[in-house]
């Protein structure tokens, strides 16, 4: 052992621990091993609980060895002994003396952990440590636990088989209000689903009381069940449909009653009304709900049919993203009860560009195949089909027609390069079907966008012609498909292109003149013209939901303040939002009225989102992407656009409003810089003035020369290490443009020392409380040539002190700044 280890830990001498540090680590780096032995031996005598100075000791010592050990890469051939030492802290009490004291033996089980337990991605290592970090989570220390849980988390991704043998203790600290450790299930749940099946309904009845992240999380383990094991999930399908009318997260749990489905139909066969009403609620839905109609329609011929009702009520009315969920589903039922429709369902996926053909065509045929009850079903949730009825009674004779003209169209298109996969269809299909995959979602949408912009022309067209109306629909159909060549009469319509658009240098849109063209050959009230913002992605989005973002900036603008600038820089580790505040009332005694306050967030991002929101709730229609405030955001968002993302107006209209998530780690961060001790929310002005344009009544006070803002006694620590708790208590008085403190523990006493605020640099909150420690909040003040750590008597007296800190040093600074315009 190092002769300065052996002074220090053989004779307790606290003088002397402190020069551990001017020790080089590889000095010390072949001894480290011996000295965790000898705390160990010192930690486990029966006086320690009771000696502060041997608790200073082995604290310094601890703190110096793990730094050893992280500087020199060390942990394998000193993990044994430094893991003997945790495992040692178990024999003794753990759990918390009074509110936020850590006994003894729980601090060095804290300092041990991430030295430890951050090497999860080497295997020698976490064999030791995972069996004594398991026996950490169930000793009650909710700290401890929450640190154990967090590099668990971390050890399952990388080492999942050395937590599989401890699933059962796993799950049950999961069980005892340990929801960190939700994460850790799904990776551990292949290698031993046994024992998380025993406590699966448990689990599952854990849903509501947990928050979003932690419900993914389980939400991600139940789906892994459903996937390998769905029969486990039996008796919790109440449960689960249940959850479809709470917060939970809708998909997750459809996805997981596919899964069930898939195995045994009849489990949701008495919910199938139940899932309809969620998917009517939410589109977006709907194909799971089609999955599971399709499982339980496989069961017998009467569930089929019903399933068919329901699925082809959908067909006309449906998303472009679900048509290829629907048909497949119809198809399948068609195929295992070819009796329902006859011999007719082969037809299905050559008329997939038309979805409301589909459902006519299949409805119809339903119909004749079936007794009068599907009918009356189908009429009941499909009102689109009576419209299209054929009053004339040429039904048959049309649907075979339009049929036929289907597919001439679409092997029209096919032959025009679309890119179209083709395969061979069954030996009596009369032509080529069309392969289905999500791979040609998006060729499948241009097409169906080409085949309705040139059927709503040509209605249109012939509209103006012949003035029918109603019928005209079905002839118009007809005549976009015709085969023939173009009569003179309607040549304009046949090789009309959709407008055409092209994007500028500055972003706008560009429309060529085809539209206008087309239009001066309407008759008069006939002219069709679009809004050249229709092609605006972002216009049409803000449009459609400007309801919405008034009343969601109405709330967030109390919360979230609106920077006056923002500008984007790179920090070198990747760009920041600088983003400048001030008052806008700029009073007599205002804070920022020369000046800003300034922050740099690394959530450029979400401020850009956030500011169009205001400006957008600002205004009386939607902004386009032409708008000057829009113009200049979107240069923001192109400043730290990484290769391959969205762009501006795309990633704009994912989502309507941020998460609130994302807007609490806003606020949070605000917190962090002390901007609310600076500032606060005006409903009388609606915005957001300083501390002393909201507090006029405060203004007369702070400003009076002698008149202190705030007195009291404050620690200041001592020693330069901050893990040693060394605080000397002084007398502090902040007046005017000075924090003025005395040495002794009275305001009478003499030898004053000064803090000119003008010279602060910044002022930062040292901890909330300290993850490894129940250390009291504190703070630093940073100036040109010293560092002060403050603390005070309790979190709120601190908070009290930090705000009339923050507020004097905004005003000393604001002085200068006035001082030098007026100079100026």
């Amino acid at each position: 052992m190092h002769q300065l280890f052996r002074l220090v830990l053989g004779e307790r001498d606290l003088s002397r621990a402190g020069d551990l540090f001017s020790l080089e680590d590889k000095e010390i780096k072949n001894c480290l091993s011996e000295a965790l032995e000898e705390i160990k031996t010192i930690s486990c005598s029966p006086d320690y609980l009771t000696n502060d100075n041997d608790q200073a000791v082995v604290e310094i010592c601890i703190t110096r060895i793990t730094t050893a050990i992280r500087e020199t890469g060390s942990i394998e051939r000193h993990g044994a002994a430094l893991v003997a030492l945790w495992e040692s802290c178990l024999e003794h009490n753990l759990q918390p003396q009074g509110k936020d004291e850590d006994t003894p033996h729980a601090k060095i089980a804290s300092d041990i952990t991430s030295c430890i337990l951050q090497n999860y991605n080497q295997p020698l290592v976490m064999a030791l440590a995972i069996p004594v970090a398991v026996k950490f989570l169930q000793r009650g220390n909710r700290e401890l636990s929450r640190n154990m849980s967090s590099y668990l988390s971390l050890a399952a991704i990388a080492k999942a088989e050395l937590l599989a043998e401890h699933t059962e203790a796993i799950t049950c600290s999961v069980l005892g209000g340990n929801n960190m450790l939700l994460r850790v299930l799904p990776s551990i749940y292949p290698l031993n689903p046994e024992p998380i099946h025993h406590h699966i309904t448990a689990l599952v009845a854990m849903m509501t009381q947990l928050n979003q992240a932690e419900r993914q999380h389980l939400l991600r383990l139940l789906l892994l069940v459903a996937e390998q094991h769905p029969l486990v999930l039996r008796s919790l399908v109440p449960c689960l449909v249940g959850y479809l009318h709470d917060s939970v997260p809708n998909d997750a749990v459809l996805s997981i009653l596919v899964e069930v489905s898939q195995a045994s139909p009849a489990l949701l066969s008495s919910y199938l009304p139940e899932l309809r009403i969620v998917g009517q609620q939410h589109p977006a839905l709907l194909g799971h709900v089609a999955k599971i109609h399709g499982a339980v329609g496989m069961t017998c011929e009467d569930e089929a049919r019903n399933a068919l009702v329901y699925l082809v009520s959908l067909l006309g009315s449906m998303e472009h993203s679900v048509h290829h969920t629907l048909l497949l589903e119809v198809r399948r039922l068609t195929d295992r009860f070819c009796c329902i429709l006859g011999g007719g369902g082969k037809d299905i996926y050559r008329l997939s560009n038309s979805f409301t053909a589909i459902a006519r065509l299949l409805g119809k045929q339903l119909e004749a195949q079936g007794d009068g009850v599907c009918r009356g079903e189908d009429d009941a949730e499909d009102p689109s089909r009576q419209e299209e009825e054929d009053p004339g009674g040429n039904g048959a004779n049309e649907n075979q027609t339009l049929q036929v003209k289907i597919q001439a169209f679409e092997e029209k298109m096919d032959e025009e390069g679309c890119g179209e996969g083709q395969v061979e269809g069954d030996g009596d299909s009369p032509g080529p079907q069309r392969r289905h995959s999500l791979g040609q979602a998006a060729q499948d949408e241009r097409r169906e966008m080409r085949f309705n912009r040139s059927k709503s022309l040509a209605m249109h067209a012939l509209r103006s012609r012949s003035g029918q109306e109603g019928e005209g629909v079905e002839m118009t159909t007809d005549a976009l498909l015709n085969d023939a060549p173009p009569s003179p009469d309607n040549t304009g319509v046949q090789e009309e292109e959709a407008p055409s658009t092209a994007p500028t240098t500055d972003g706008t849109v560009k429309y060529s003149p085809a539209v206008q063209d087309m239009s001066q050959d309407h008759p008069a009230g006939q002219t069709q013209r679009e809004d050249p913002r229709d092609g605006d992605r972002l216009w049409t989005h803000l449009r459609d939901n400007l309801d919405r973002i008034k009343g969601f900036c109405a709330e967030m603008i109390k919360q979230i303040p609106m920077p006056e600038q923002c500008v984007i820089e790179d920090s070198g580790r990747g760009f920041v939002a600088k983003l400048f505040f001030s008052c806008p009332l700029k009073g007599h005694y205002c804070l920022y009225s020369k000046s800003s306050f300034c922050l740099c967030s690394r959530q450029p991002h979400l401020w850009i989102q956030v500011m169009l929101l205001s400006q957008q709730s600002k205004a009386s229609e939607a902004l386009s992407c032409q708008h000057e405030a829009v113009m200049h955001l979107r240069a923001l968002w192109e400043r730290t656009q990484l290769k391959g993302s969205h762009s501006f107006p795309m990633a704009m209209t994912q989502t309507v409003t941020p998460h609130k998530k994302d807007l609490d780690s806003l606020q949070i961060h605000l917190e962090e810089v002390r901007f609310f001790d600076l500032f606060g929310y005006s409903e009388e002005m609606g915005g957001w003035l300083c501390f002393m344009c909201n507090n006029p009544e405060k203004a007369t006070v702070v400003n009076q020369d002698g008149q202190p803002l705030i007195e009291g006694k404050l620690k200041e620590k001592q020693v330069r290490w901050k893990f040693i708790k060394r605080w000397k208590t002084r007398y502090f008085t902040l007046s005017g443009n000075q924090l003025l403190f005395r040495k002794g523990k009275s305001k009478d006493e003499l030898d004053d020392s000064t803090i000119e605020l003008s010279k602060v640099q910044s002022i930062k909150v040292v901890a909330k409380k300290r993850r490894d420690r129940g250390l009291p909040r504190a703070f630093e003040i940073f100036t040109e040539s010293k560092t002060y750590v403050l603390k005070a008597q309790d979190e709120k007296n601190t908070e009290e002190w930090l705000q009339c800190i923050n507020v004097a040093v905004a005003q000393a600074k604001e002085r200068e700044n006035r001082e030098a315009s007026t100079y100026l």
